[in-house]
């Protein structure tokens, strides 16, 4: 028997049990712990990126308004921008052919940025859930991929997981990265994969924008606008607690200048007399406390609210223009930091070590200010660790003696917790789960870049809901056409694969459903591909050859985005059926050289046939020319025939160019 190590364990669970497990409730470990800063351009554009080819391509960031931007590409003027009222600029490059490597420097008054090695390909978003997550290091002959990965014209963007309640401007901090072994490993196996065949045949370099998590639904993945435009009576509970749990926010929310505002609410005085920023502030009638040390063991006493820090570091002169990790012990409850006035971060993980990153632009020597406002409501307060777990030191000379924060503080006792009636601010952050959530956090903050078109691997989480997927995937898809500017953009989907023990009867439905509405949607848009992986599982829920899925998905691309009609994309596809007495006569499409038998088999299998009466029995199934006769001695009226119809099908209908045919049924 094969066991599943924890981590595939956990992942199993939450595919098949999804819907029984409930949002969790307080602090969990994604929430943002430090603001930042909005960058002269978007983190999308960065060296070693691939600049989509052959396009208008948007580029934008953040400046002063009214201030000037302006971008060259190898030297030569590619465009201009002026920053709004905001600080927002945007503004389109290009089109440039395939190519490169490229220099693109922007500028906007004394700040500029300069990207190297960017390549002019084609980019592909690539999403959904666990499958394509999954990387090149799990997945089939996994020490041999990662040792051929070296592939200069292919870069992947990796989204960290982030779901929120409101859309962000900016993605989880990541950067491009170039496909060499080291980085490869880490890779989507299913977008690399694809890239692969995308850059051998058509000699051009390719991106992977890659942004998916594991057991999420697609409703996770659709914008809050759309789902409640066209989906309104689909998803009314959920929106009605996401109107709630956002309130009046909008997608510019700042948690962190939230913070602020309900500090200078719950203690104005503190706000009058900038307890966190005043370098001059009058501290004599605060009181002189250990740190660290639960403040009930100082002179703070026992006290269950708000209590105001300050402390004086001396930085050395070598550590100017260092980035500095700062070390405050465990904080009970939640903590808000400042740095010479600036607000630093918060955290509200109870008994979690703080750690705070202080860029380098911030670090000048000598005497810096370091200010916290700690909330704690039940148990000991404040730092509550041992001194050589508080330390300052240069990120970069991780061996160099820190300078130790510990000992004589000034601190001030606020308002109790009885007093403060409204909570700790949240930050408008969701749960794998929540609806919109992923949307919000890992798709928005990409948007407009210029995409060549997106991938999909997602449908488990939604097996049991498969007719509403009907209107849902066509919903996600017209959804990010909108978002990304492109009424055309290409998608391609993957057919979910086999999965689950072998099939023993007849119909069983599970994801034979969930299939259908996959290629229903295909059906409909003719800017849609489809990658059949109905022989790619292994009955494992993340079976491990991607290298089919990408190669199945590259096929349908090269047919539908680069011009290769006589290309063999597809298995045979049912297109009707004919009563002829006993038998039903099945004709198809895709049929590339005729209908065929998986190699070293004799029977067709996976055939079922049944009467008005839906009782299904095993048929017997032939190939007779490019149609199939299917019949069965105990159905002498058929009506209705059906194929794969089950979690893991037995299924061995091909072309004969090696493609299996699509699962079916004909009374859909």
């Amino acid at each position: 028997m094969r066991l599943l190590s924890p981590t595939l364990l956990f992942a199993f669970l939450l595919i098949s049990c999804s819907t029984a497990i409930a949002q969790p409730k307080g602090p969990q470990p994604w929430w943002p712990t430090q603001p930042r800063a909005l960058p002269l351009v978007h983190p999308l554009f960065s060296t070693d990126m691939v600049l989509q080819r052959d396009v208008k391509a948007p580029i934008w960031g953040w400046s002063k308004p009214g201030e000037e931007i302006a971008i060259r590409f190898d030297d030569q003027a590619a465009g201009k921008a002026t920053a709004d009222a905001t600080g927002k600029w945007e503004t389109k490059i290009g089109p440039y052919p395939a190519g490169g490597p490229h220099t693109l420097k922007i500028t906007a008054g004394e700040q500029e940025v300069v990207l190297t090695n960017v390549l002019c390909g084609d980019v592909f978003l690539c999403s959904g859930q666990s499958n394509m997550n999954w990387p090149v290091r799990l997945s089939t002959n996994a020490e041999e991929e990662i040792k051929q990965a070296n592939h200069p014209q292919i870069r992947s963007f990796t989204v960290n997981f982030y779901p929120s309640l409101v859309p962000l401007r900016l993605p989880p901090a990541a950067r491009w990265e170039q496909c060499t072994p080291e980085f490869a490993k880490n890779f989507s196996g299913v977008g690399y994969f694809f890239a692969r065949e995308i850059n051998q045949t058509q000699k051009v370099p390719v991106g992977i924008i890659h942004s998916s998590v594991g057991a999420t639904a697609a409703e996770a993945w659709v914008s809050g606008p759309s789902l409640a435009k066209l989906m309104p009576e689909d998803f009314p509970k959920e929106l009605a607690e996401l109107k709630e749990q956002v309130g009046a926010t909008t997608a510019d929310y700042d948690h962190f200048a939230e913070l602020e505002k309900w500090l200078a609410k719950v203690d104005p005085e503190s706000a009058r007399l900038k307890y966190a920023t005043a370098a001059d502030l009058d501290t004599s009638d605060w009181l002189e406390v250990d740190v660290p040390k639960p403040w009930e063991e100082t002179t703070i006493g026992d006290f269950d609210g708000l209590v105001w820090y300050r402390h004086e570091l001396e930085i050395p002169a070598e550590w100017q223009g260092e980035n500095l990790l700062l070390q405050l012990s465990i904080v009970n409850d939640c903590d808000v930091v400042w740095f010479n006035g600036q607000l630093l971060g918060s955290s509200q993980i109870k008994g979690a070590t703080r750690n705070y990153t202080i860029e380098a632009s911030r670090v000048k020597p000598g005497k810096n200010l370091l200010s916290a406002a700690i909330f704690n409501q039940t148990g000991p307060g404040g730092f509550c660790s041992a001194a050589s777990n508080m330390a300052l030191r240069p990120v970069s000379k991780q061996g160099e003696k820190p300078v130790r924060p510990a000992g004589k503080w000034r601190a001030k006792k606020s308002k109790a917790a009885s007093e403060i009636s409204e909570p700790f601010p949240e930050p408008k952050v969701g749960h794998y789960k929540t609806i919109t959530g992923m949307y919000n956090g890992m798709i928005a903050p990409l948007e407009p870049f210029a995409l060549k078109g997106a991938l999909w691997y997602q449908g488990e989480a939604n097996g049991p809901r498969w007719l509403q997927y009907r209107r849902l995937l066509p919903t996600l898809i017209a959804d990010w056409r909108e978002h990304f500017r492109n009424d055309e953009l290409p998608f391609f989907i993957v057919s979910l694969p086999n999965y689950n023990p072998k099939q023993v009867k007849p119909v069983e439905p599970g994801w034979a459903e969930i299939r259908e509405s996959q290629w229903r949607t295909v059906r409909n848009d003719p800017r849609t591909g489809l990658a059949n992986t109905i022989d790619t599982g292994d009955g494992n829920i993340h079976p491990p050859n991607k290298q089919e899925v990408g190669r199945r998905l590259a096929l349908s691309a090269r047919h539908l985005l680069y011009g290769e009609k006589e290309l063999v994309y597809s298995g045979p596809q049912y297109e009707s059926m004919k009563i002829e007495g006993n038998k039903i006569r099945l004709t198809f499409k895709h049929l590339h050289g005729g209908l065929a038998i998986k190699a070293g088999e004799e029977k067709l299998t996976g055939f079922a046939i049944a009467g008005e009466d839906k009782q299904f029995v095993w048929g017997t199934a032939t190939i007779d020319g490019d149609t199939i006769v299917v019949s069965s001695p105990d159905i002498p009226e058929p009506k209705i025939v059906r194929y794969g119809w089950a979690w893991n099908p037995l299924v061995n209908l091909y072309n004969k160019a090696g493609l299996p045919a699509l699962t079916f049924r004909t009374d859909e």
